[in-house]
Order: structure tokens, then sequence, then C-alpha cells
């Protein structure tokens, strides 16, 4: 059933603003002669109008503070670019500049007319329709995955299989393998078409972020081109799982990469989900095992840890760990990150990355954990064993990330949750402290010290996550306490570090050289020329 439907149903056919239950389009049609016409909500209603009703309009406005000022085609159909005069978001402001007599505004936000409604009266606007009340019974696309008939859509994307497609996918947006990855493609050959998909705007308005020429980017959200690029690509790179929704065909290619380093501490996939026993993950996993043709490791034991979290017995390409390859070239990076955040390229970096929690009780919601770390102690033992003027750059993970807000710090702690490429800060840094996130080992990769801060380990590792490796094995000093820490700091040797990192990485069989995304690449490459069978 149709989501329009559903939401007519949900309220019995009645709105709580009285006129949008009289409304039509034949009224609509008539008010809106020579008026300027604005759509409020970019998004699955504005994308039903541009495509099913003639007529142009001066811009699409929404409240989403994210989305102002980005091109409307990264939203909706990219059709709209000739139905619109104003290419980028808007915000409600630009109403300000007409009177109410000269305009009408058609809210396509299917959930939230009602609301959109009040705002505007409250501006002094008054001709206003709603798309939901005047549509009914006609098909469009849900916002989420389980709102839409995914079968239909899948029927209505029959255009052929781009041979010199690749979509890729990363947890963090513009980051991780496949960052590296498609940026050496790009170098290795000129003829590809290589889309970006991105769950998070923000990352578009971040300065540093700088996606090369010949990289295009599509938003997960608009769900039609999402689809579409999906259905058309020769190859999919992701990093997490696809969702049920996602149907390969035949003569596509699923190359899956992780989202972890050559070796990873924690759980996850079937080996996870069984353990935390969530019956729609388990789904999403068996979805993907039946999909993926290749996996991208980095180690024998990634190989074999990837064999059973995703229950997969194709072929395994051990390339090395393509995002860790840019640790390797630290002076570059700590002065990109130096300039970002303003400092001295003379001040030393901590990156402090503490994992997120799940909240207890709750089905699978990612939660800050306060480990109330000492920084006045922290910053002192620094300075006292490794000399220099310290800054502590505090790297939350990506599902929390914008919880980082809330957190009060001093002022030589600088909020990096939001930045958008963590192995640039582990670059950048001098030395890391962590809890159980695997990005542990990275700097361990270029042997930089590391930290293990966990004054919550028994209940951690005991009640919600699994580990892999015994925490006890680590080469990393261990401290459950603010005291603990200090003492790890204050008595560490380098000398007995790097001979543990040396022992531990030999037994697991990690041997990173800074070429892992080369390697990568000429395997896609290869893949795209059928080199491979």
């Amino acid at each position: 059933m149709d989501i329009i439907q559903n939401i007519l149903n949900e309220r019995n056919r009645r709105f709580g603003i009285e006129k949008f239950n009289f409304q039509t389009w034949e009224e609509f049609e008539r008010i809106k002669k020579n008026k300027s016409v604005f759509l409020f909500g970019i998004g699955i209603g504005a994308d039903f109008f541009i495509e099913n009703y003639t007529g142009s309009i001066v811009g699409l406005i929404d409240n989403d503070k994210k989305k102002h000022g980005l091109p409307i085609d990264l939203f909706i159909d990219e059709i709209a670019l000739d139905k619109c005069q104003e290419k980028k978001v808007l915000d409600v402001s630009i109403l300000n500049q007409y009177k109410n007599d000269d305009i009408v505004i058609l809210i396509t936000n299917l959930k939230s007319c009602e609301q959109i409604a009040e705002q505007l009266e409250s501006i002094g606007i008054s001709n206003y329709f709603s798309l939901l009340a005047m549509e009914g019974l006609k098909k469009v696309f849900s916002d989420t995955a389980q709102d839409y008939d995914s079968d239909n859509i899948i029927k209505e994307c029959t255009k052929r299989i781009e041979q010199n497609k690749i979509v890729f996918y990363t947890m963090g947006g513009y980051s991780g393998h496949g960052k590296y990855i498609a940026e050496q493609l790009s170098k290795l050959r000129d003829d590809l078409d290589i889309v970006w998909i991105i769950d998070d705007l923000k990352i578009l308005k971040d300065p540093a972020l700088h996606i090369p020429k010949g990289i295009r980017y599509v938003y997960l959200r608009n769900r039609k081109q999402y689809i579409y690029q999906m259905e058309t690509a020769k190859i999919w790179i992701y990093d997490d799982m696809i969702p049920l929704y996602i149907h390969k065909r035949p003569g596509q290619i699923y190359v899956q990469v992780k989202h972890w380093p050559s070796i990873t501490l924690k759980t996850f996939g079937f080996d996870l989900t069984t353990f935390r026993n969530e019956e729609g993950e388990i789904a999403v996993c068996k979805h993907n095992s039946a999909m993926i043709d290749y996996i991208l490791t980095g180690s024998k034991f990634d190989t074999d840890t990837c064999r059973s979290g995703f229950g997969f017995q194709g072929e395994v390409v051990q390339v090395g760990s393509p995002r860790s390859d840019i640790i390797f070239y630290e002076i570059t990076h700590k002065q990109k990150i130096c300039r970002y955040y303003d400092l001295d390229n003379e001040k030393k970096i901590l990156l402090y990355a503490p994992t997120f929690r799940c909240k207890q009780g709750v089905y699978y919601k990612p939660d800050v954990y306060e480990t109330n770390i000492d920084y006045e102690l922290l910053l002192k033992k620094l300075s006292g064993r490794f000399f220099g003027d310290w800054r502590i750059l505090l790297r939350l993970h990506p599902v929390v990330s914008e919880a980082s807000k809330n957190i009060k710090q001093p002022d030589y702690v600088i909020d990096a949750s939001n930045y958008h490429d963590s192995q640039e800060l582990v670059a950048a840094a001098d030395i890391m402290i962590t809890d159980y996130s695997s990005i542990m080992f990275e700097p361990a990769f270029v042997r930089k010290p590391v930290f293990l801060f966990a004054p919550d380990r028994k209940e951690y590792i005991n009640g919600e996550r699994k580990l892999l490796i015994d925490y006890d094995t680590l080469p990393f000093p261990i401290a459950e306490s603010n005291e603990e820490l200090a003492h790890n700091i204050e008595n560490f040797d380098q000398e007995e570090y790097v001979n543990k990192v040396d022992k531990f990485m030999e037994k697991y069989g990690v041997h990173e050289d800074g070429h892992a995304s080369e390697r990568a690449a000429k395997f896609i490459s290869d893949l795209l020329d059928d080199k491979r069978s």
C-alpha cells in the first residue's frame, strides 16, 4: 500500500488544518496563476510533484539547515533543474522577500504538513496547499525502506548495467577504505564513473573535504536515485551491510571491504548478531552473504574472521588496509590537521578515540560512554614523559559523533568527532588513547604509542561485545583507572613497546607497507576489465 494512503488512513483522512480537508488540485492550479510557486519540504513529495505535474516553480524550501545551499538534484530527480529557477535548497527566510498575495506554497513534506502550515501562518503566509491532502491514492516512494514496496521499485529499474560504473559506500561518509581505493582508481584510469553514496549532508560543507574531480555523490535518502545507481553499476564497493531492499542483478559484482583495518578486536556480522540474538540483523547478514562476490582483507586473521563474520566461503583477496596507507605519511597530514584546527605545527597531538556503547535494554541503540578521563592529569604526564606542548583531539565514534557537542571539555581538548576522515587524525597524532576500537592497531602499524583506557572493561567484554582477541594479549598498556593510565604513560618504554608490537603483528600476519590501496585498485580495475573469472 502506498505511503500517502497509509498516512491518510492513520489520521482517518482528517487534518487539524481544516482547509486541508477541502483542497483540490484544481483549486491549486487556479490560485497559483500569475504567482510565484515554492515547494516546502524537499524529498519524496517534492520528487513526486516534479515528476508528475507541469509548470515551473521558483524554488524548494526546507527546514533542515544541513540541506541549505546544497544542489536540489542531490535530493530529488535532476529534472527539477529544468523546472526550478533556484538550483539550491532555500531557507524559509526567502519568503520575507514576497507579499502573501504574490506567492503560493505547496507543502510537499508528507509527515509535517500541519506543522509547516502553522509555521507559514506565523510569518503571515496563508496561500498554502498540502500535497498529501490533495493527492490521495497516488503511488510514491517512502522515505524509509520499510514503507515502500521494494519489489516494485526494483522492477521499475530495468536499465542496462553500465560497465564502467562503480558505486561506493562507507560508514563515515567520504572516508575509509573506499576513499583511498577510489582515489587510486582515478589515478589508474580515466574512463570510470565513480558514484559515492553519502548519508550525512554535513560532510559536504566541511572545508577539509576534498572529493576529487570524477567522483560524484548521491544522497542515500534520495531513494529513487540511490536504487537506480545500485541497479546500474557493475561493481558495488561497501564497507557496511547492503539493505534488504537492494538486490544484485546478474553481471553485477559486490566487493565487501569492511570498516576496520587489517585486524579487528570485536565480533561483527553473524558472530555479533547471534551473540545479541538480533533476528533482523541476522536477516541482513544472510542477505549480504548471499550476494558478496569478494572480500578484501589485510591479513590471515582478517580473512578467517571475515569468513566467519560474513558467513562467506567465496574468494578473499588480501591486499592490506587501504585506509591505513596515509599513516605512513605523517608530516603531510600533521600539517593539514594543524591548519584545520589552527594549531602550531610544533604542537604535539594526542588522539583520544573511545568507541560507543549500546544503551542497555534498547535494541542496538548506540550511546556515548563517559569515561571521565582526567585530561589535566593526562596532559601533565604526557608533557613529563614525551615533552612538548600537547593538544588533545577527542574523536567519538561516527555513530554518536553529534553527542560531542554536549560534552564540556577544557580549552586544550578539541572536538574532532565530526572531522570527515579519522585516518587523517591518526596520521597526524603522535600518540593515541582508545578502549575497544580497532583503530588502536593503525598507529601501531608505524609503531606510534597506543594506550588503552577501559574503566568498564569487565562489563563491556562480558555483557556487550564479544572480542576476537584476548584483551590481555594486546601489545598496548592497559588501564582501568586514571591513576593506572598516568602510571602507564609515565613508565612507557619505547623499545619494549616496539618489540611487543612486532611480535603481535607477526603473530596475526599483519604487514602494512602503505601501498594497500594500490593493490586494491588494481584488483578492482581487473574486475572491470573481466580479467578475473
